[in-house]
């Protein structure tokens, strides 16, 4: 399977290329508690893709396959992907980068947190406000706190939570207007638990009695939520 993948990164065709990439990004970790293989060399080949691919959409493939693999060598490679002119490689970019824990890797992140592309913007603040709750500096705060003037719920929602779980103050306001809103979402709920702010539990209660209808899932976590404020467990 290694030879053959290997052989399809020199591949004529960019879909073939493509297809190669992605097999050795998940080449030995396709079932629950198997082990990467070959990860030498799958490093190398898919760096050295990397490094001479000019179609965007192998490029996203090659950057999302050094996530999987998690190649502390592809740094400086992704962080250059970071800034090709087409959104489809930058989103290959910022799946590499979420697997990187350097400071650069963050960074870059950061930049990618505003990218014109929404699903670039969204995977870049997700990556940011969720996937590194670890991380807490005030530029990784200032990235979050600019896309609580999204439109888009999602991307929203991620920086809500994101800035809720460092306890920063500038999501206080918006999940009090936000657990007043048509839908609440459950970012929102998670962000109000993790403020613990007590003025949001009369909201909660309130959503709760209003919400009879709402799907399984969202209950379950409001549930969980307004148990934790009377039980005194928010922060």
């Amino acid at each position: 399977m290694l030879d053959a993948a290997l052989r399809l990164l020199d591949a004529p065709s960019a879909k073939a290329r493509g297809r190669g990439a992605d097999i050795l990004g998940q080449l030995g970790a396709s079932s629950p508690g198997s082990v990467p293989v070959f990860t030498e060399e799958r490093g190398e080949a898919l760096l050295g893709l990397l490094r001479r691919e000019e179609d965007p959409a192998v490029l996203l493939s090659a950057g999302a396959a050094l996530g999987h693999l998690r190649e502390p060598r592809a740094l400086s490679e992704l962080i250059r992907l970071a800034s090709h002119p087409t959104s489809e490689a930058r989103y290959g970019a910022v799946h590499g980068l979420a697997a990187m824990d350097a400071p650069e890797a963050v960074e870059a992140l950061i930049r990618l947190s505003s990218d014109e592309d929404r699903d670039v913007r969204n995977w870049a603040t997700f990556d940011l406000g969720t996937l590194r709750e670890d991380v807490d500096t005030p530029q990784l705060r200032d990235a979050l706190a600019a896309r609580l003037g999204e439109e888009d719920s999602e991307i929203f929602g991620e920086a809500l939570v994101g800035l809720a779980a460092r306890k920063d103050p500038r999501a206080v306001e918006p999940v009090r207007a936000a657990l007043c809103g048509n839908p609440v979402t459950v970012y929102t709920l998670e962000a109000a638990a993790s403020l613990g702010d007590p003025e949001f539990y009369p909201l909660l209660l309130a959503l709760r009695d209003s919400s009879a209808k709402a799907d399984g899932y969202f209950l379950s976590v409001l549930d969980d939520v307004i148990s934790q404020f009377e039980q005194g467990k928010q922060p």
